[in-house]
């Protein structure tokens, strides 16, 4: 039976009679965490102080597996002459437990303290902006997890394909961890990709141990189109478990992590809704997401450059008048025609956004009984 999204992503942080054996184990717990959070201090002020030293990196390591619990076990061998590890995503600490028992590397673009990511083994994609790095240092492996976001381990999604022209040859890497009690990720609305998960991070604290397990399957070597293919199906082959078509992307967005429609829409989103009300307040959000900007998005769906189902306008009641004047604005609809000069774009879109704004302002004034002069 195929997996659906909803057996891919854990929505609960208890499952089962798991409640009950962690209210008895809170005690013990909490005290735990007390325990944690001082050694996290620790990790703190050892990482100011051992900045850039040489064998640095495994005392940082170390410590921050001591702060969160996190236990590694390794089976198989390093390929000492890959450079390059690629592994399925289960937690915010699948770094931290590579960078302790391997020494590697991750590419992130979480927004963490520089400290924290010293510890977790995390670097910005930016600092490598030579492919030569990949060879030149294969002492410090680059790990990648081109799944693009963690689920609950029982299906691997599709992987993105950017990583691998770096290299011809990559060793797999199947990633797993158990834990008593609570689950190691939990999937929320307002989650964010770019946002370091911190209440995940949190349960590890109180939690007694986190095992991690790192099985390092044999080095493949590109020699065809299926490389990519051949990586996912050693990795899940190894796991147990089966590949699935569905991406990160895909399962953000049937989740509705990233584009449910909430009764009080962020303040950009109404905004762009007024002037665009036949946009889905949901393809707006969406939008919104890739490009944190308004006037982009709004040019976005005028040029037909993102496609979307229009939503029927609600019907209104006429109200009696004496005189009915002629509609003072009207919204062009998007043709989805791409201007073939840069000057013939940019004029279309100036002249609809200027109508779109003025039709929405009017209406705004007319809802609220506003006494404002408007210009027509």
């Amino acid at each position: 039976m195929a997996l659906t999204v909803d057996k891919l992503t854990n929505d609960e942080r208890f499952s089962g009679d798991n409640v009950l054996q962690f209210l008895l184990y809170l005690p013990l717990g909490l005290m735990l965490m007390c325990i944690r959070i001082v050694l996290a201090l620790v990790l703190w002020i050892a990482s100011i102080i051992m900045h850039d030293k040489p064998g640095a990196r495994h005392v940082l390591s170390t410590l921050a597996c001591w702060t969160f619990g996190v236990y590694v076990k390794v089976k198989g061998v390093r390929d000492q002459r890959c450079s390059i590890l690629v592994s399925n995503y289960v937690s915010c600490m699948d770094s931290l437990a590579a960078t302790h028992k391997l020494g590697s590397i991750s590419l992130r673009k979480w927004k963490v303290p520089p400290f924290f990511a010293s510890a977790l083994g995390i670097k910005s994609a930016s600092q490598f902006v030579r492919k030569q790095h990949f060879s030149e240092t294969p002492s410090k492996p680059v790990l990648l997890q081109p799944e693009g976001g963690p689920t609950n381990s029982k299906g691997l999604l599709k992987f993105t394909d950017w990583p691998f022209p770096i290299g011809n040859k990559v060793q797999p890497v199947a990633i797993s961890v158990e834990r008593p009690f609570t689950n190691v990720t939990v999937h929320r609305a307002l989650d964010k990709t770019a946002v370091f998960p911190w209440r995940d991070a949190l349960w590890f604290l109180m939690t007694p141990c986190s095992v991690y397990t790192i099985h390092l399957l044999p080095s493949l070597e590109r020699n065809d189109d299926a490389f990519v293919d051949n990586i996912r199906t050693a990795i899940a082959e190894a796991l147990k478990i089966e590949t699935t078509e569905y991406t990160w992307q895909q399962l953000c967005a049937r989740r509705g992590r990233v584009t449910r429609v909430t009764s009080r829409p962020p303040p950009e989103a109404a905004r762009v809704k007024e002037v665009l009300p036949a946009v889905p307040l949901r393809d707006i959000i969406r939008e919104l997401e890739k490009t944190r900007s308004v006037d982009v998005t709004i040019t976005n769906f005028l040029e037909g450059l993102v496609p979307y189902t229009p939503e029927p306008e609600p019907v209104v009641e006429p109200q009696p008048s004496t005189s009915q004047a002629p509609p003072k604005y009207i919204t062009p609809a998007p043709t989805g025609v791409f201007p073939k000069s840069a000057k013939e774009r940019q004029m279309s879109f100036q002249e609809r956004k200027a109508q779109m704004i003025a039709e929405a302002r009017n209406r705004y004034i007319e809802k609220h009984g506003l006494n404002i002069a408007m210009n027509c």
